[in-house]
C-alpha cells in the first residue's frame, strides 16, 4: 500500500512532517527517532501493517519506495531554507544601506547602533510646519544644498517670481548663510555659497532674457546689501538702521567680506549683461525715430491709415514717442514688480537717459534735415516728453542727462547773429562743447520764409574764437573739447550705495509653489 505526504511546510525544518497510512501526522520527533532505531521501527510497523491488513510482497517495495522519497524531501527543505536565510541575510543588509543613504540625503547620520533593537522601524520625517505669519529665528536649514540651489535660482521662473515676496531668494539665501555661521560651520557656509556663486553664474551667462536678467539682478544687489547689513563687522553706517530684533540676525561667528567681494563680481557682470545684452539693442532702434523724428503735430493731423500694409504700419509705429515711452515703463514695471530699490532703479536709467541723450545728440550736428527751426521745436517737445515721465516715475535727479540736448535745441531756435554772439557762447550752450557748438551752426538749414541767409563763415569764426576763450577761462584743455558723446559707453555699476532693508527676517517663509520644504526648513 503506497504512503501519502503532506507537502505544506513552513520556513525551515521545523515543518516537515511524516504521514502514516491512517491518515495520523507523525511529530518530527518521531520521525527522527525511527531513522535512529531502524530495526525496532520496521518491526512495530510490520506488526501494525499485519494486523490492520493481509501483508504482501507488493506491500513491501512501495514502503522502501515511501522511505526514498521521505529521505529525498529532507534534502530539498534543508536546500531550500538555506537558500531562504541567505536572500533574507541580503535583503536587510540592502534595507540598511538605503536607510543610510536616505539619512544622509535629509542632512543627518543615521545611527545604526541605536536602532538595533528595532531593526524593523525605518527612519522618521516629520513634514516642517507652515510659517507663514508666524516668528522664528530666521534660520534656514538647508538638507541638500545643491538641490536647494538648483531649485532656488535654476528652476525660479519669473512669472512665479512675480506672484513671491519681492527679493524672497534674496533674504533665504541670507537665511542659509545665518544657520551655518550660527552653527559655526565655516566649511558649510562657503560651500553654500559657492554652490549658490555657481549657479547665479551660470544662469546669468546662458540667458539674454529681459525678465531673468532683472530677476537675478534685483537679487543679486539686495543679497549684497543685506550682507552688509546683518554683518558682524563694526561699521554703524550699516547697522544704524536697524531694529534690535535685526540687530540680534547680525552675524555672530564669521566674516562676509570675502563672500560680498565675489558677489560683487556677479552685480557688475550681470549689470553688463542686462544693459547691454537685454536693454540697449531694443532701446537703441528706437532714439532716432522717436525723439529726433517724432512729429506729434502731424500724429494728431494725419492719424495712421487702416489701408497700410503690415510693414508700413510698422514702420511708422516704430517712429511714435508712445512706442519708446511704452518701453520705458516696461523696464520699470519689470524692476519695481521684483523689489528693485530706488538705486538700483535710479543707476539704470541714468544709464538709459544718457545713451538716449547722445545718441541724438551724435545724429542732431552732422544731419542737416534734423538742423533747422521747426525741428529744434519738434526735438525739444520730445525731450521734454521724456523729462515729463522721468519726473513722474519718481527720477527728476536724472533729467539733467537731456540738457546738452535742450541745449542744441535752443541753439538752433536762437538768432544767429553778431549781435547775439554773448547769448550763442553764453550759458545757453554751457553744456555743449566748442566742437559740437560749431557742428550744429555748419548743419544749420535756414527755414523757409523765416530765414533767408545760411549762417556766414564770419559768424563761425567770431562764435569759435569766443568758445576758445571760455574754454580757457574755465580752464578746459583742448583735449576736452569733444565733439563725438560716447553713446554706447556703459558707466559702471557703483556698488557703494548701501540700501537698508526693513524686511523682517523672522516673518520670512518657504512658498509651497517652489517645493523648498523638501531640501530646506525654518528654525
Amino acid at each position: 500500500m503506497s504512503l501519502t505526504f503532506d507537502d505544506a511546510f513552513a520556513i525551515g525544518l521545523e515543518s516537515a512532517a511524516d504521514v502514516n497510512p491512517s491518515g495520523f501526522v507523525l511529530d518530527v520527533n518521531q520521525n527522527m527517532n525511527a531513522k535512529q532505531q531502524p530495526k525496532r521501527s520496521s518491526s512495530m510497523a510490520g506488526d501494525f501493517y499485519q494486523l490492520a491488513f493481509p501483508a504482501s510482497d507488493d506491500e513491501d517495495d512501495s514502503k522502501g519506495a515511501g522511505d526514498n522519497a521521505l529521505n529525498s524531501n529532507g534534502a530539498y527543505l534543508v536546500n531550500l531554507a538555506a537558500e531562504n536565510l541567505s536572500l533574507q541575510q541580503k535583503l536587510s543588509r540592502q534595507s540598511d544601506e538605503l536607510k543610510e543613504v536616505r539619512a544622509q540625503l535629509r542632512g543627518y547620520d543615521y545611527g545604526h547602533d541605536a536602532c538595533s533593537d528595532s531593526g524593523a522601524i525605518d527612519s522618521l520625517r516629520l513634514e516642517s510646519l507652515s510659517k507663514e505669519s508666524v516668528e522664528h529665528s530666521a534660520l534656514l536649514e538647508i538638507f541638500n544644498v545643491p538641490e536647494f540651489c538648483r531649485i532656488l535660482i535654476c528652476d525660479l521662473k519669473p512669472r512665479v517670481a512675480r506672484q513671491l515676496t519681492p527679493c524672497l531668494p534674496s533674504y533665504l539665501m541670507l537665511a542659509g548663510f545665518r544657520y551655518q555661521d550660527h552653527a559655526k560651520d565655516e566649511e558649510g557656509l562657503t560651500g553654500l555659497f559657492s554652490t549658490l556663486h555657481t549657479q547665479i553664474k551660470d544662469t546669468v551667462t546662458r540667458s539674454n532674457d529681459l525678465d531673468v536678467l532683472v530677476l537675478w539682478m534685483v537679487n543679486t544687489w539686495s543679497l549684497y546689501n543685506l550682507l552688509r547689513q546683518y554683518s558682524g563687522e563694526p561699521n554703524k553706517e550699516w547697522a544704524v538702521g536697524n531694529s534690535e530684533k535685526q540687530n540680534g540676525h547680525r552675524m555672530q561667528n564669521f566674516s562676509v567680506e570675502p563672500i560680498r567681494n565675489q558677489l560683487k563680481l556677479r552685480i557688475d557682470e550681470c549689470y553688463k549683461k542686462l544693459m547691454k545684452n537685454a536693454i540697449e539693442p531694443i532701446l537703441t532702434p528706437k532714439i532716432v525715430p522717436s525723439i529726433l523724428q517724432h512729429d506729434s503735430a502731424n500724429s494728431l493731423m494725419n492719424p495712421v491709415n487702416p489701408k497700410l500694409t503690415r510693414q508700413q504700419s510698422k514702420d511708422t509705429q516704430l517712429q511714435s514717442l508712445d512706442d519708446l515711452i511704452e518701453f520705458l515703463n516696461l523696464i520699470h514695471g519689470k524692476l519695481k514688480v521684483f523689489g528693485a530699490d530706488p538705486v538700483l532703479i535710479g543707476q539704470i536709467f541714468s544709464q538709459i537717459a544718457h545713451w538716449m541723450c547722445a545718441l541724438a545728440l551724435n545724429h542732431m550736428m552732422f544731419r542737416k534735415d534734423l538742423c533747422s527751426f521747426e525741428k529744434a521745436i519738434q526735438i525739444k517737445h520730445n525731450t521734454n516728453e521724456v523729462c515729463n515721465w522721468l519726473s513722474d516715475k519718481g527720477l527728476k535727479a536724472y533729467i539733467d542727462h537731456f540738457e546738452p540736448l535742450i541745449q542744441a535745441s535752443h541753439l538752433l531756435m536762437s538768432q544767429k547773429h553778431v549781435s547775439n554772439l554773448e547769448v550763442l557762447c553764453g550759458e545757453m550752450t554751457s553744456r555743449l562743447g566748442k566742437k559740437q557748438i560749431l557742428a550744429i551752426l555748419q548743419h544749420y538749414t535756414p527755414s523757409d520764409g523765416f530765414e533767408e541767409d545760411a549762417i556766414d563763415f564770419e559768424l563761425l569764426r567770431k562764435v569759435g574764437d569766443k568758445l576758445a576763450e571760455r574754454s580757457s577761462a574755465e580752464g578746459v584743455a583742448g583735449g576736452g573739447d569733444q565733439l563725438i558723446v560716447p553713446g554706447t559707453y556703459l558707466t559702471p555699476f557703483d556698488s557703494q550705495p548701501f540700501v537698508h532693508s526693513d524686511f523682517a527676517l523672522e516673518t520670512l517663509s518657504l512658498p509651497a509653489c517652489i517645493q523648498l520644504n523638501k531640501v530646506s526648513r525654518l528654525l
